[in-house]
């Protein structure tokens, strides 16, 4: 961006950093100190037949069901990703948790806990009570698109022990991530760093969801993807390539509608003011938020783990903003 380049120069900015000044300071701590308040509700004052099966046997079937169940499994992992532990320490604090409130509660190893991870089932949610409803009345909604890498791994530790240098590639994945304007999450996935964005455009629209617009960089454009959105009745906000030339095909009226304006109006920042391209900044912010809050990195390994890692991630994300977010206004 064109202030960075200038910062990194030692040059001064052509027009004064903006000003904002909070509002709603009140709340906004309170929201604050309640996104690290653990309560465990005893509903009946019994927690372990939430957590555990106690009859993994059935009479006249083979095999054995998990003794442990799905809501106790997504307790450690929630707190095993927020708090940033490893294994062998998430293992120990609950061992730890259920000795101090005089519970005998089971914990799994921390090497079945590896196991677990990966094969529990896990899905976004949204913990807004108005947005819920919102989306339960059919209401449509705006969808803003982007992705980031996640390190992995510590192969850059035992890299610089053995040749004395610095591992320049390190293992990292692409998470991908659909949110509406107000910063809540629809949508995550975890891949590798080769697949591209346009792969992902449509797996990170949900299908029960009427959505009526798409906004994302230039990395998730294709003719093909913006006309199948435009099809669906879905605005594709995403700038075309600077060489791109309309073609007056059936098949490309969207491509072609938007290179014509961009061409009249002879540059981008038309388009971008037009179709409300600046609220894509919203996603950036989102990601810089998970990685100064929660992490940079996965903590996992395997990548069916690193995927319910992520959906996790995304959990805490929209369980934060149902808590209350900063309202700034403008200053100078």
């Amino acid at each position: 961006m064109p202030y960075k380049e200038r910062a990194r120069t030692g040059l001064p900015r052509k027009t004064d950093k903006p000003k904002y000044k909070v509002t709603n300071w009140s709340q906004y701590n309170q929201s604050l100190r309640q996104r690290w308040m653990i309560s465990l509700y005893f509903p009946k004052g019994d927690l372990e037949s939430l957590f555990i099966n106690a009859q993994p046997y059935v009479k006249g079937d083979s095999g054995r069901t998990s003794t442990y169940l799905t809501p106790y499994i997504h307790l450690i992992y929630t707190l095993y990703r927020l708090f940033g532990f490893v294994q062998s320490q998430i293992t120990g604090y609950f061992e730890d948790l259920w000795r101090s409130k005089d519970l005998k509660i089971p914990v799994p190893s921390f090497g079945h806990l590896c196991d677990l991870f990966s094969k529990i089932p896990l899905e976004v949610k949204q913990f807004c009570n108005k947005l819920a409803q919102r989306t339960k009345n059919g209401e449509s909604i705006s969808l803003i698109l982007d992705s980031t890498g996640l390190r992995f791994s510590t192969a850059s530790n035992w890299y610089a022990m053995k040749y004395n240098k610095i591992c320049k590639n390190k293992p990292w994945q692409k998470m991908h991530i659909s949110m509406n304007p107000e910063m809540n999450i629809y949508d995550v996935e975890i891949t590798d760093c080769h697949t591209s964005d346009i792969e992902m455009l449509e797996s990170l629209i949900p299908e029960n969801i009427s959505v009526d617009r798409v906004i994302a960089d230039g990395a998730y454009y294709s003719i093909e993807g913006v006309e199948k959105l435009s099809n669906c009745g879905i605005t594709p906000v995403m700038p075309p390539p600077r060489n791109a030339k309309i073609y007056g095909q059936d098949n490309t009226i969207w491509h072609d509608r938007v290179v014509g304006y961009i061409s009249k109006k002879g540059n981008i920042y038309a388009f971008y003011k037009k179709y409300c391209y600046g609220i894509r900044a919203r996603i950036e912010a989102q990601i810089s938020r998970i990685k100064r809050c929660i992490s940079s990195s996965l903590l996992t390994k395997k990548i069916a783990s690193q995927k319910r890692e992520a959906i996790v991630i995304a959990n805490i994300i929209n369980l934060w903003n149902s808590f209350g977010k900063c309202a700034s206004v403008k200053i100078g």
